[in-house]
C-alpha cells in the first residue's frame, strides 16, 4: 500500500532506509522528496552511503538530469557497473563482446537496442547480478524520459530482480511540467507502482549545519571560527527560511575568504559580517542581486536606525486604506532588519565580493580599520525611542520624559537638519492624538527656531533631501517645516555648487585630464556631485578648453552611466544634462566651420549626453 510520510526527521529517513535495505526480496523502491537545493544528494552521499555501505551495498548513483532515453539511461548503468563487476561477470561481457578492447562498442553490444539486440537475447542489464548494488537515481524531476516509460522500466529491476532502488526527486516540480502534462497529472497514480514510500526530507539546518562544515576541519582555525559562530550562522538563515543549500555552501565558501581579514577585528564587527554576509549572498543567489549591481550601492549605505523611522514617519496618520507601493530598500529592511538592525552595518568591500568575486582584502581592512564603535548620545536615544512606529510600547511615564526632553532639544537645534520633518511629523500626530498638550503654533516656533540652529552646520546631505521630496506630505503643519528645509538645503547645496563648479571648471580650462578623470572616477556614484555643478561655469570651462579635454570629457561622462540600474543613483543628474547639452549645442552653433575637428568632439559629446539623457529619462517612466 501507497504511504506518505510528511516532514520526517533525518533520523527516521534513516531508519526507514535501513530497514527497507535489510529486508530480503524488496519489490519496490523508496523515494525521498525534497525541493531543489534542499541537500538531497549531500545527504545521500554522506549519510545514506554510509547506511547502504553497512548493509554490505554498492552505491550506484545516477544523476538522471537531462537523460532523453531509456537507451540513454542503460549506457549510464552499464558505466557505473563495469568498475564494480566481479570476475565471472566481466568474463561474461567478454564472452558477449568478443573480448570487445573498445568499451563503449561493447556498451553498444552489450546494452543499446541495436542490431545486436537478436546476437544479445536475454543479455541486456538484467543478466548481471544485482544483488549486491543499491540504485540511486537523482533529479527525477529533471529527467526527460516519460515518467510511466521511467518507471515501467524501473520496475523491472525492484519487482523482478528485488534490486534496491532510492529514487532522489522534487516532486511539486515533477507535477508542474508543462510537458507531458497528462502523464503529471497521473503522477501519483503511476508511481504507486514501483515506489512503496515517499519520505519526505525537509531538514532542519541546525542537524546538517555539522556535515556542511565538514570540509573545512583540515583548516582548523576557520573551522573554529565556523563552530563558535554558528548559532548567529543558523539563526540568519532560519529566520529568512532558507531551504536552499546551495546558498549556504555560497555563503561558507565567501566567509571562508573573508576570515583571514577579520580574524582581529572585534566580535561586534565580525557578527556585523557574519550578517550583512549572509543577507547580501540570499539576495545574489535568490536573483535580487547580479554582478552588474556590484557599484550599484542603491540605499543600502544609507540604511541606519533612524532610516527607516524617517520613511513611515511620513504616513503616520494615513487613512488610506490602498496598500502604499513601498521602495525595494523598505522591503529590504522589513524582509532582513526589523529585528536585526543593530547588526547591519554596509561594508562596500563584502557587497562587492560577493556580487563580483572579486575581494579587494585592502579594503576590507581600511573599512574595519575607520570603523569606530557609534557613541549613542542621550538626545540620540531618547529620539530613536520616542520618533518610531514603537512609540506605543512607551509607558506613560517614559513617553511623557521623552517627549518633554526631545522637543527641549530639538528648539536648541540639537538634531540634524532633514530630521526636523520627522520630529514634526510625530509631534503633530502627538498633538492630534491628545498625547501631548501644546499649542501647534508654539510647536511651530520652537521647531524652526531649531531647525535654523541646525541648519548652520551644514550638514548637507542629498540622498536624504531626494527621500524627503519622493514622500508626499499632505499635512499643512509638517509641511511648513518641511518647506523650510527645503530653503536650507538649497542654500547649503548652492555654497557647495560654488566649491564644485570651481574644482571642475579649473581642470577643464587647464587641460588637466588626469585629474579630472581620477576626481571623476572618485565620485562615479555619489549622486550629489554633478547636481552641485554650475551650468555657466561648467559651459565657460569648455570653451577655453583644447579638443582633447572634449574628447576626454566624452569617454568619463559615457563612463558614469555605464552600468546596470543608473536611474537609482543619478536621475538627479538630468537637470545639468539637459541644460549642459542645450548649451553645448548653442556653443558648436556658433563655431567657425574650419573647427572640424572640434566640431566632431562636440558632436560626439552631444549625441553621448543625449544616450545618457534617453536612458535615464526612459528609467524613469
Amino acid at each position: 500500500m501507497f504511504l506518505y510520510i510528511h516532514y520526517m526527521k533525518t533520523t527516521h529517513i534513516e531508519k526507514i532506509i535501513d530497514t527497507y535495505l535489510k529486508k530480503e526480496k524488496t519489490q519496490s523502491a523508496i523515494l525521498i522528496n525534497g525541493v531543489w537545493g534542499s541537500g538531497k544528494t549531500f545527504y545521500l552521499k554522506s549519510q545514506l552511503k554510509e547506511i547502504i555501505e553497512k548493509n554490505n551495498l554498492k552505491i550506484m548513483y545516477i544523476s538522471l538530469n537531462g537523460i532523453s532515453s531509456i537507451e540513454s539511461l542503460e549506457h549510464k548503468l552499464f558505466l557505473h557497473f563495469i568498475p564494480k563487476l566481479g570476475k565471472n561477470q566481466n568474463d561474461l561481457v567478454k564472452s558477449i563482446t568478443n573480448i570487445s578492447t573498445n568499451l563503449a562498442n561493447a556498451t553498444t553490444k552489450l546494452f543499446f537496442r541495436t542490431e545486436a539486440t537478436d546476437l544479445l537475447k536475454g543479455s541486456t542489464v538484467k543478466s548481471f547480478n544485482f544483488k549486491k548494488f543499491c540504485i540511486c537515481l537523482d533529479d527525477l524531476e529533471r529527467c526527460k524520459i516519460p515518467v510511466d516509460e521511467l518507471f515501467g522500466y524501473l520496475s523491472e529491476f525492484t519487482e523482478h530482480k528485488h534490486t534496491k532502488c532510492i529514487v532522489l526527486a522534487d516532486e511539486e516540480k515533477i507535477k508542474k511540467q508543462k510537458s507531458n502534462k497528462k502523464i503529471a497529472l497521473k503522477y501519483d497514480k503511476i508511481k504507486e507502482k514501483v515506489i512503496s514510500r515517499v519520505l519526505n526530507y525537509d531538514p532542519k539546518l541546525s542537524s546538517i549545519f555539522p556535515n556542511l562544515i565538514q570540509k573545512y576541519k583540515s583548516k582548523t582555525v576557520f573551522y573554529k571560527f565556523l563552530e563558535q559562530n554558528k548559532s548567529l550562522i543558523i539563526s540568519i538563515f532560519k529566520e529568512q527560511k532558507v531551504k536552499n543549500l546551495r546558498n549556504i555552501i555560497f555563503y561558507l565558501d565567501i566567509l571562508e575568504a573573508i576570515h583571514p581579514n577579520i580574524k582581529i577585528a572585534d566580535q561586534k564587527y565580525v557578527q556585523e559580517i557574519l550578517f550583512i554576509t549572509a543577507v547580501f549572498s540570499i539576495e545574489f543567489k535568490n536573483g535580487n542581486l547580479t554582478s552588474k549591481d556590484n557599484n550599484d550601492f542603491k540605499e543600502f549605505k544609507e540604511i541606519n536606525k533612524d532610516w527607516y523611522s524617517r520613511i513611515v514617519s511620513n504616513f503616520l496618520g494615513n487613512n488610506n486604506d490602498e496598500p502604499r507601493k513601498k521602495s525595494s530598500s523598505e522591503i529590504f529592511y522589513e524582509k532582513y532588519l526589523t529585528k536585526r538592525i543593530d547588526q547591519y552595518y554596509f561594508y562596500p568591500s563584502i557587497y562587492q565580493f560577493i556580487l563580483s568575486g572579486f575581494l579587494d582584502s585592502k579594503k576590507l581592512k581600511e573599512e574595519l580599520k575607520n570603523r569606530e564603535p557609534e557613541k549613542v548620545s542621550e538626545e540620540i536615544i531618547s529620539f530613536r525611542k520616542l520618533l518610531n512606529y514603537k512609540f506605543r510600547e512607551l509607558n506613560d511615564d517614559e513617553f511623557e520624559s521623552s517627549s518633554k526632553y526631545v522637543l527641549e532639544k530639538a528648539e536648541e537645534g540639537f538634531y540634524w537638519m532633514y530630521d526636523y520633518k520627522q520630529i514634526a511629523n510625530f509631534y503633530y500626530h502627538f498633538i492630534d492624538k491628545k498625547l501631548i498638550d501644546i499649542p501647534k503654533k508654539d510647536l511651530e516656533t520652537k521647531l524652526l527656531k531649531g531647525l535654523k540652529i541646525s541648519a548652520k552646520r551644514k550638514e548637507f546631505h542629498l540622498a536624504t533631501f531626494e527621500t524627503l521630496k519622493h514622500f508626499n506630505t499632505p499635512d499643512p503643519d509638517t509641511k511648513k517645516i518641511l518647506n523650510k528645509i527645503f530653503e536650507f538645503h538649497i542654500k547649503i547645496q548652492s555654497e557647495k555648487n560654488t566649491e564644485t563648479s570651481k574644482q571642475i571648471s579649473k581642470l577643464i580650462s587647464n587641460n588637466d585630464i588626469v585629474e579630472l578623470a581620477v576626481l571623476f572616477s572618485k565620485e562615479k556614484f555619489n549622486k550629489a556631485f554633478l547636481p552641485l555643478v554650475n551650468v555657466s561655469s561648467f559651459i565657460k570651462a569648455i570653451k577655453k578648453s583644447e579638443n582633447k579635454m572634449i574628447f576626454t570629457l566624452c569617454e568619463i561622462f559615457k563612463d558614469r552611466y555605464d552600468y546596470n540600474n543608473v536611474i537609482d543613483f543619478m536621475k538627479g543628474d538630468l537637470d545639468f544634462l539637459n541644460n549642459i547639452t542645450e548649451k553645448i549645442e548653442y556653443y558648436k552653433s556658433n563655431l567657425n566651420p574650419d573647427e572640424r575637428v572640434r566640431v566632431l568632439n562636440l558632436n560626439e559629446f552631444i549625441d553621448a549626453l543625449k544616450e545618457i539623457i534617453k536612458k535615464l529619462s526612459l528609467e524613469v517612466k
